[in-house]
């Protein structure tokens, strides 16, 4: 087919949303979910034949120039107001104006890109303020938040955390009034109604929610034959970001106190990784807990994943989580707490997912899961065959989520932009 035809043929399929500027603080491989999916996103667009143009941060920018060379990227750069407000640790101000900053640089990019959607594929959370786009057809999201601890874990949850929850409803009031960004698009929701409700608050309209998945899954790893289980397999693994509300320790503790022969790998790093090597020798575990590091994601991280019997991820605060789906693809068996982000994905047909009734019940149920699943080997295989069906059924390949975001980039055209 002649260029002109095969350009002609893409208008077709794309219905007339050619052009897509994309708006988020970070893209990155290397710097958590937010800034992975970002950049998924960026790169799946472009490979479904859209005009892609991105603005991030300046943070991201020796990484980009590296590794993703052939994206076309705008950035922000810090000014000395920036660099003052982080030494003074003013968190809320600062993110107040990064979010100005970008959201200036997009509308100047906006003018020049001249582009059928503006798409802000982060910030997710439904608190943080958006400002307006007057004349652009605009997307927010997918939104992922308003996720507390469980009652019987409230005493782990941070004193901002905490005063967040109970201010949340004035305050939602209250930036849904100043900030009408969020207001004026159409929004992907996908934190269920927790995520709603907050939005809700803001002075959202509900017609303008649209439910989705938070994330996609590349081809490469939908396309791996399933991980098949058999036998005995006493190797589990926790794979995130090392903070406290992803539930480290309690899956440490449940080593102690399960099978003497099982072992946890530790994929990943951050802040609580000192406090978490201190808490498994004390409880003498030695070997049998290893400490892997951050891996990025790709073929080698799923070719050792493919080697554990289970992944444990007791996480008491997860908006979705990568790793879950991730898991739920490559047929790895998921045990975790029946509570937030892997309520929206998983059932206890699907995985073993403990009820979240105070660290001593949850230890104790970590430690019996890991206990059956690593004997059990045609459990492990049952309960990996459910939740990779039910990945497939819910169109987990990021092509299919792209291809539905389709619809909300059509519908956002033909809805009148606001024009003051």
């Amino acid at each position: 087919m002649p260029p002109a035809e095969q350009e002609d043929a893409g208008a077709a399929t794309l219905d007339g949303i050619r052009r897509v500027l994309l708006v988020a603080p970070n893209i990155s491989r290397r710097m958590g979910g937010e800034g992975i999916k970002a950049l998924q996103i960026h790169r799946e667009l472009k490979a479904l034949g859209h005009d892609v143009r991105q603005v991030t941060h300046a943070r991201v920018r020796d990484e980009m120039l590296a590794d993703q060379p052939d994206l076309a990227i705008d950035y922000v750069e810090d000014g000395p107001t920036q660099v003052w407000l982080h030494r003074l640790r003013a968190k809320p101000m600062l993110a107040l104006l990064n979010a100005w900053q970008l959201h200036r640089l997009a509308v100047r990019v906006a003018n020049d890109f001249l582009p059928d959607i503006v798409h802000f594929t982060s910030p997710i959370s439904p608190v943080l303020p958006y400002f307006r786009m007057p004349g652009r057809a605009v997307v927010i999201g997918p939104l992922n938040g308003n996720v507390t601890h469980p009652p019987a874990f409230r005493d782990r949850e941070s004193a901002g955390k905490a005063i967040g929850a109970a201010i949340l409803r004035p305050l939602q009031w209250l930036l849904g009034r100043l900030f009408r960004g969020k207001r004026d698009a159409l929004l992907l929701v996908s934190g269920g109604d927790r995520t709603a409700a907050a939005l809700l608050l803001g002075g959202c309209d509900e017609d303008r929610l649209i439910r989705t998945l938070d994330c996609g899954i590349p081809d490469a790893l939908v396309d791996r034959p399933r991980v098949s289980h058999a036998g005995v397999n006493r190797s589990f693994v926790h794979l995130g970001r090392l903070v406290p509300y992803k539930g480290c320790d309690l899956a440490i503790r449940a080593l102690a106190r399960g099978d003497a022969g099982a072992t946890l790998d530790i994929i990943g790093d951050g802040p609580s990784r000192g406090e978490l090597t201190a808490l498994a020798e004390r409880l003498g575990l030695g070997e049998r807990v290893r400490f892997i590091g951050w891996m990025p994601t790709g073929p080698a991280l799923h070719d050792r994943l493919s080697g554990y019997r289970a992944l444990v991820m007791p996480s008491l605060a997860e908006a979705n989580g990568i790793a879950f789906q991730e898991a739920m693809v490559l047929g790895l068996p998921v045990i975790c707490v029946d509570w937030a982000g892997p309520q929206e994905l998983l059932t206890v047909d699907e995985a073993i997912m403990i009820p979240p009734d105070g660290d001593e019940a949850v230890v104790a149920a970590l430690a019996a899961a890991m206990d059956r699943l690593g004997q059990d080997g045609a459990f492990a295989d049952q309960l990996a065959g459910r939740a990779r069906a039910k990945a497939m059924a819910l169109g987990f390949r990021w092509r299919d989520l792209l291809g539905r975001w389709q619809d909300v980039y059509r519908r956002a055209r033909r809805s009148p932009p606001t024009t003051s």
